[in-house]
């Protein structure tokens, strides 16, 4: 019984030897496992530091030079004038003279009526003739205009503006000019513009130069019944101071 008892303790002690070698293995094993994983991951901390270092002290790259462009003279096309094409007759806003316009082709009045077409030119000319038969009538040009006067009224003031001739008139209004000068106020009359593109439009233009010829001759003769008037004035009031006289002295 006891030599029974004695060879299971034997076992059992035999059992937890073997048990205590497998875990002092377990064990040792872990430890190898973990030094080795930890010395590969210090190589690649190695490794990685000097791929960082080549970057950082890499050659810059040379610029290579520029190339040299050799700008070519832009030559402007010629301006091709095209031939004008009959318009109805318009009325054109009336606008101050004291606007500021800006022509970017720059081109002088005489230089605008050289484009024209034929038609436009026996239009302009027709206008001109009629204006230059009034009497007294002398011409004043300019690079913008041309104005046809009688003294220092205007009889009608061409322009060419964008290819299309404009006729300019200042209508006068004796009436309302009285009216405003009977109240202390200043009056500039506003102009009045006509497109000449058909013949219409020619005869519409001659008409309105008969008209501001007769209105200028009309206030002429005003003027001077405005004088006849005065110097009448003045002697019935030298007559009465006169008689005023000869009556103090009896």
């Amino acid at each position: 019984m006891e030599q029974a008892l004695e060879i299971t303790l034997t076992f059992f002690m035999i059992f937890l030897c073997m048990l205590c070698l497998f875990s002092v293995l377990v064990i040792a094993r872990d430890i190898v496992r973990e030094a080795a994983s930890q010395s590969r991951k210090k190589k690649n901390d190695k490794e990685e530091n000097v791929v960082t270092v080549i970057k950082e002290v890499a050659v810059p790259a040379v610029k290579e030079p520029e190339a040299t462009v050799k700008e070519e003279p832009v030559i402007a096309p010629t301006p091709v004038i095209e031939e004008e094409i009959p318009a109805p007759v318009e009325i054109v806003e009336e606008h101050d003279d004291s606007e500021v316009t800006f022509n970017k082709t720059r081109l002088t009045h005489s230089e605008k009526y050289e484009a024209l077409s034929s038609l436009y030119k026996e239009f302009y000319d027709a206008i001109v003739k009629h204006a230059l038969s009034k009497e007294g009538v002398k011409e004043f040009s300019n690079n913008n205009y041309t104005d046809y006067k009688i003294g220092a009224n205007r009889l009608v003031r061409m322009m060419i503006k964008r290819g299309e001739i404009v006729c300019e008139f200042i209508f006068i209004d004796r009436d309302f000019k009285a009216y405003a000068s009977e109240n202390n106020v200043k009056m500039k009359p506003a102009a009045t513009s006509v497109k000449i593109n058909e013949p219409s439009a020619v005869g519409v233009a001659k008409d309105g130069i008969d008209r501001v010829c007769q209105q200028i001759e009309e206030e002429k003769e005003y003027k001077k019944q405005l004088a006849r008037e005065k110097r009448r004035e003045q002697r019935q009031k030298a007559k009465e101071t006169e008689e005023n006289k000869d009556t103090a002295n009896v």
